[in-house]
């Protein structure tokens, strides 16, 4: 009797180190989820005739080749988070805070947000944040020249920083390899 009990209490110290050893490799481990803003404003034309929604499109086009990362698209229809094969027609509010949320149920432990403006709840996206726990990397699509792009791109800095991200600011001209490059750059290998 006294080999069976020493048996199972081997068996459940041996799955209790498992266990133990599994949470640690997954706590190590990099799971990014890309963010992307699909609110109204990313109808908004940056180049001519070439929409904010259609220059992130090419940006996540380019990154995809060299880095499967998931993306998942918030502001979609009635403020709606998903993820996405493809990036859809902006629409909707800037719910940011739930996008946050959907990425902390989906298991992720890092973010790469890219959004042109401030979310519908500054205070709701940083509890969101907070809630999170993992770092949020942060693009501001917009000119921080303007009254908006300057509050924008304020939020989108106090954002990364309680986070422990980083934030950059682009008007998305020019080439989309370069803001995919920097993408690529912190999302390194990970991915969910």
């Amino acid at each position: 009797m006294t080999n069976n009990a020493l048996t199972v209490t081997d068996q459940l110290l041996k799955t209790t180190k498992r266990s133990s050893l599994d949470e640690l490799v997954a706590a190590k481990t990099k799971r990014s989820l890309l963010l992307v803003d699909c609110s109204g404003s990313m109808h908004d034309l940056v180049e001519g005739t070439a929409r904010k929604i259609d220059k992130l499109r090419s940006v996540v086009e380019t990154l995809r080749q060299t880095h499967p990362v998931p993306v998942a698209a918030f502001g979609v229809g009635h403020g709606g988070v998903q993820l996405v094969e493809h990036i859809p027609e902006p629409s909707g509010t800037t719910p940011l805070h739930s996008a946050i949320d959907f990425a902390r149920i989906q298991e992720a432990n890092h973010l790469v947000v890219v959004t042109d403006g401030v979310p519908d709840s500054e205070p709701a996206a940083l509890e969101a944040a907070r809630l999170f726990g993992g770092s949020i990397d942060v693009f501001f699509i917009g000119n921080e020249r303007t009254l908006d792009g300057a509050r924008g791109a304020a939020f989108c800095a106090r954002l990364a920083k309680q986070s422990g991200g980083s934030c950059g600011v682009t008007d998305l001209t020019g080439e989309p390899k370069k803001l995919a490059s920097g993408i690529a750059g912190l999302l390194g290998e990970g991915g969910l």
